[in-house]
This record gives C-alpha cells, structure tokens and sequence, in this order.
C-alpha cells in the first residue's frame, strides 16, 4: 500500500527485507525497485528464499542499469554473485537480468561459459544475456546455441542475433536458424534477416 501511494521509502522498505514471510519480503524488493533503491536490493541477493533471490534479481536487472556501467550500488557485484548461485531459477533469472544492465565484459564469460549449462533455464537467461553483450564475444556462441537440444535456448539464441544483424556470421547463423526444426525459431531468423 505505501509503495502504490508513493508514501514510503528505501530506508522503510528495506527494513522489511527482515521480515520472516517471504511474501513480505518480495512485496519490498517490489517497494525498493518503485524508488530505485538498486544499492538496497543488492543488499538481499542472500535471502534464504528462492521466490526472493528471483525477484531480487529481476529487480536488479530493471533498476540496475542506471548504475551498472559505473558499478554503482554494487548491482555488478551482486549479479556476479546471483550468476553462480546455487539454484537454476535464480541463476537463469541472473543472467536474464544481465542483459538489462548490458552485459559487461566482466560478466559476458560467465555468459558464454553458462550455454554450456545442464539447465536449460540458464541457457536461456545466458542467451538472453549475450544479446547485450559486446558482439566479439556474444555473436560465435550465440550460433553456436542455436543448435542447442531445447528448443527455449534456440530462441533465446535466434532473438538475440537479430541485434548485430549487420556482421556476416549474424547472417549465416541466421540463414541456417531459417531451416530449423522449430516454427518459433524459424520465423525469428527469417524476421531478424
């Protein structure tokens, strides 16, 4: 209620990241992000609670952007602490939550080294990574990928090429997505061309 009325702060909010209900804790990383308080929400990337983490990080890549070229807040240090955490959940959503802070170089081998990952979650999140990572280290894994076994990690790769359309291996990867099994991925790689 206060966050939708506006009457609150990020010092009041993130007093109730110590809530012990989860639900509670998730309504003030909802709070936190409603004032920007990215320095508050790198804060609670430890939450004992997965639902938490994932919303946290989510958060983090909304609000962090902002800050993530200079490193403000500690947004890169808490999402390189989110890209090996031990649920696929929160590390999918880490590395999805990348791309909204542009992926940087510090984080973008992490990425390439993440579409090698058994869950296909963090496959995605890494794919949807690379999209805003530089195009020297995305664009070779990112058609590699796009021969991945889930059909969710070929898409996320095949949406994320389109972005460097203009280099020649963009191209090739995306003529070749064109024949693929998949009419979701197909149609991207034609649009993306």
């Amino acid at each position: 209620m206060l966050r939708a009325l506006r009457l609150g702060d990020a010092g009041l909010f993130a007093g109730f990241l110590a809530d012990s209900d989860p639900a509670v804790r998730i309504e003030a990383v909802r709070a936190l992000v409603s004032v920007d308080a990215a320095g508050a929400l790198a804060a609670a990337v430890g939450d004992p609670s997965r639902e938490v983490r994932v919303t946290v990080t989510k958060a983090l890549g909304t609000v962090g952007a902002a800050v993530a070229v200079s490193g403000g807040d500690g947004v890169l240090d808490a999402l390189a602490l989110l890209v090996g955490d031990s649920d696929v959940l929160v590390r999918g959503a880490a590395y999805e939550a990348l791309a909204g802070v542009g992926c940087p170089a510090l984080l973008a081998g992490a990425a390439v080294a993440a579409l090698g990952d058994p869950a296909w979650q963090v496959r995605v999140g890494a794919g949807r990574a690379l999209g805003a990572a530089d195009g020297a280290v995305a664009v070779s894994a990112l058609a590699t990928s796009l021969a991945d076994r889930n059909a969710d990690v070929r898409k996320a790769a095949v949406l994320a090429l389109p972005r460097r359309a203009g280099a020649e291996e963009v191209r090739a990867a995306l003529a070749t997505a064109t024949a693929a099994p998949d009419a979701d991925v197909r149609a991207y790689a034609a649009r993306g061309l």
